[in-house]
């Protein structure tokens, strides 16, 4: 584990962040059983593929990472995860086309940058791909400096940005700087193409990050061929300034699930009575299944015996109104290391459910959502 996790979070995220370490393929395909639809679980599988120079199984993930990120509304992750499959396999003409209609067909979220992505033409899209560089930083790396040049647009695929801002001369000298976080998809002044701009800021990273950039020169270049790319741009920095008109300061960068206090009572499979009582809280939930923290010592000789047991979960809000009774079988189990101790983590995946249960349980996770 790189670090310790933090038990308040959503263990997918800690995951997807590298802050939980799985190096077990067998691992990553249990936790797609539980959230196939998660297409951060499928980029994060694929990435270890071709860390284990499985290159072909990789190509197939980078695919299935693209397919599930255009359903959900992330262009732009799409755009990467089609960039690293086409590293490993060299795309057809006909690929690339199939996948430029499925980009602008499907974009359920009207975010600045999905727009732009959107209104490009297949050639323009092309040009700005194949200009894209990919960029993985650790926490706690300087992006850019005060006023180092503005010679990069920036935009993030993953991860959280903070800003570092400071008062003017003019003003108080007892006035503190303020720490930002970055809520934008975008970040680098390079409009008006022909102004050099400064950057007025410190940005660091505050969690592991991936970006892609484009330099201020590539754009020019590319606009030289097709004219409407300046504008384009343009309307997207209008836009993002328009969406985040001022800076959130002081804001918590890792959001907190709200947790959801869990009752389990585990089964060997097909036996009535159980082998354990065991409680704990529920970080991630969705329709296929949860991922849970138990409560008291992780014990690691339990870890790996729990895997393949049935169980029946009793879980409730912090409200209490309302109490669901799931069954299902445990099929990922981790000690993680937190700042608390060591803990034990399993993943369930949930039994088929009846269309009124399945109905109740998005009712209960909608509720859950809402509420944070």
């Amino acid at each position: 584990m790189t670090e310790p996790a933090k038990l308040q979070s959503s263990i997918v995220n800690q995951i997807i962040d590298g802050s939980i370490t799985i190096d077990s393929i067998g691992e990553f395909q249990s936790m797609l059983k539980i959230f196939p639809g998660n297409p951060h679980l499928h980029r994060a599988l694929a990435d270890l593929l071709v860390k284990r120079k499985s290159f072909a199984a990789a190509a197939e993930y980078f695919d299935k990472t693209a397919a599930s990120f255009i359903e959900s509304g992330f262009v732009l992750q799409a755009v990467v995860a089609k960039m690293l499959q086409w590293q490993i396999v060299k795309p057809s003409f006909k690929a690339i086309k199939e996948f430029y209609h499925r980009l602008i067909e499907n974009n359920p979220r009207a975010t600045p940058l999905n727009m732009f992505f959107a209104g490009l033409s297949f050639r323009e899209l092309i040009a700005l791909i194949t200009r894209l560089e990919r960029i993985v930083l650790p926490p706690g790396k300087m992006v850019k400096k005060f006023g180092d040049p503005e010679n990069n647009l920036y935009m993030v695929v993953s991860g959280q940005l903070r800003r570092r801002t400071y008062p003017s001369v003019r003003q108080s000298s007892h006035q503190e700087h303020l720490l930002e976080s970055v809520e934008a998809e975008i970040f680098g002044d390079v409009c008006p193409f022909d102004k050099e701009q400064f950057s007025q800021s410190y940005t660091e990273t505050a969690t592991r990050v991936e970006l892609v950039k484009i330099s201020r020169d590539n754009l020019i270049e590319i606009g030289k061929s097709f004219p409407s790319i300046g504008p384009a741009v343009m309307d997207l920095y209008e836009s993002q300034r328009k969406l985040n008109p001022k800076p959130h300061v002081n804001r918590k960068i890792r959001r907190h699930t709200i947790p959801v206090r869990v009752a389990l009572d585990v089964f060997e499979v097909d036996e009535l009575t159980p082998l354990l009582k065991l409680t704990g809280f529920a970080r991630d939930l969705s329709i296929g299944g949860a991922c849970l923290v138990l409560d008291g010592n992780a014990q690691p000789s339990q870890s790996r015996q729990l895997i393949g047991k049935s169980v029946k979960i009793m879980m409730s809000p912090p409200n209490d109104a309302m109490t669901l009774n799931i069954r299902g079988a445990i099929i990922w189990s981790q000690i993680l290391a937190t700042e608390a101790g060591d803990a034990q983590a399993i993943g369930v995946q949930f039994n088929v459910m009846s269309p009124n249960l399945s109905g109740l349980l998005l009712v209960f996770a909608d509720n859950l959502y809402h509420a944070r």
